[in-house]
């Protein structure tokens, strides 16, 4: 990012650091008794202030420090535009539904009083990350909808019970490669029904999300009980942290992508061989009948040629 964009002495100047010694010294210099003292300290504090201002945005290193947080901002808000593109119509409008109502908030907040402004300005933060993981959950539920597409639970059904049925009448080796199929089919039926289990608690999860975020909203209205609706968010912060952890080891776990290298690999490696034995002895046949018609050829050949000599 270009330094001509970036205001470093601004940056510095909003540091939570300097906010933090800036709102320290007013406070001491207020508790000071005798106007003197305060102002000896305030004129410190300024001094500081102007010292820290003029030395620390010319500094290389800080300068670093802050394009790099620039670049990290940057990337971020792109990335969650390509994450709201995946989304299918009625799922981005779901997900634009709620950051208005995010917004709606803000505006009912910010016509309160600046003492509450503190507590108010918590309350978005912990809004904000709720509302990014519901895009999150989103984007989880649109790969799990896709899953369920491709696959579908009634072919695996009807696919297994037939295999089975036929099983019973095959002879010994063929059933034993046909048991590897009905193996991976239940591997896939399996994933399948456990797919369904992990949709069903998204969607939990973001209905509980909305109704937060409503209940936030209803509440910006008359900001009645603010300290309820920390405890509401905080609470499900930490559910939706657990959801999103738990969701991502399902998804190692299952591989929902379908069957994994391994799987496939221990298939064909132990039918190969079962395979080849077969084709073996079917060819070894083939040859074998192959052989006994040229042989009856040639044996009614050389009868025709005797009785032609002997006529």
């Amino acid at each position: 990012m270009p330094d001509e964009t970036i205001n470093f002495t601004k940056e510095a100047f909003m540091s939570p650091v300097n906010l933090g010694f800036l709102i320290l010294a007013l406070v001491t210099a207020l508790l000071l008794p005798g106007a003197a003292a305060a102002n000896i300290l305030l004129v410190f504090a300024a001094a500081a202030e102007l010292l820290y201002l003029g030395i620390l945005p010319r500094n290389e290193r800080y300068k670093r420090v802050v394009r790099s947080r620039k670049v990290d901002e940057r990337r971020k808000a792109p990335r969650d535009r390509e994450v709201f593109r995946t989304l299918a119509k009625d799922d981005q409008k779901r997900y634009v539904r709620f950051r208005n109502m995010e917004k709606a908030i803000k505006d009912n907040y910010a016509k309160l009083p600046y003492s509450s402004q503190g507590l108010l300005d918590a309350h978005l933060k912990k809004l904000d990350g709720l509302l990014d993981a519901h895009l999150n959950l989103l984007q989880l539920k649109e790969r799990y909808v896709q899953f369920a597409r491709r696959t579908g639970e009634n072919d695996i059904v009807n696919a297994i019970t037939g295999l089975q049925n036929e099983m019973q009448a095959d002879p010994p080796r063929v059933r034993a490669i046909k048991q590897r199929r009905l193996l991976i089919l239940e591997k896939r039926l399996d994933r399948f029904k456990k797919a369904g289990e992990n949709l069903a608690i998204i969607e939990a999860q973001l209905e509980t999300i909305e109704d937060v975020t409503r209940y936030v909203y209803e509440q910006s209205l008359t900001m009645q009980n603010p300290e309820e609706v920390s405890f509401q968010l905080d609470t499900l912060m930490n559910e939706v942290e657990e959801t999103q952890h738990s969701m991502e080891a399902l998804d190692d776990t299952l591989g929902i992508d379908g069957l994994n290298e391994l799987d496939l690999e221990a298939f064909e490696t132990s039918s190969a061989g079962e395979i080849g034995r077969v084709e073996g002895r079917i060819d070894a046949g083939l040859m074998d009948d192959l052989d006994d018609i040229l042989g009856d050829a040639a044996n009614t050949e050389a009868d025709l040629r005797r009785r032609q000599r002997e006529g």
